[in-house]
């Protein structure tokens, strides 16, 4: 279980750089005038400025159909920090947690 709960720990860290990065990128060009703050939403995001990640707008309306296209329509400073939030919490629940389990043995 500690195994389990420290590869969460980590997916959520190497996540969490990605979205740090997405967050850089996406004040780039807010501050650079490329886009406006109300029109860098998630799907101008995945179709335009990063358009190797379109199959995200695809699974989020696969996934969620009206819904999902009201969550692409909402900016990407809303959602991003949202989601690195979460991250950090998962992250940081999950280490406690497994920081409190005793280390199993390599050879049992």
């Amino acid at each position: 279980m500690r195994r389990f709960l420290l590869t969460i720990f980590w997916i959520s860290a190497i996540g969490n750089v990605f979205q740090l990065l997405i967050m850089v990128t996406a004040a780039w060009f807010i501050l650079s005038g490329s886009y406006a703050f109300l029109d860098l939403t998630l799907e101008v995001f995945v179709t335009q400025v990063a358009p190797w990640l379109s199959w995200v707008k695809t699974f989020i309306v696969s996934l969620f159909g009206e819904l999902g296209n009201f969550i692409l329509s909402i900016p990407i400073f809303v959602l991003s920090p949202l989601k690195f939030i979460a991250g950090l919490l998962i992250g940081w629940w999950a280490y406690s947690t497994a920081k409190k389990m005793p280390i199993e043995a390599a050879y049992a």
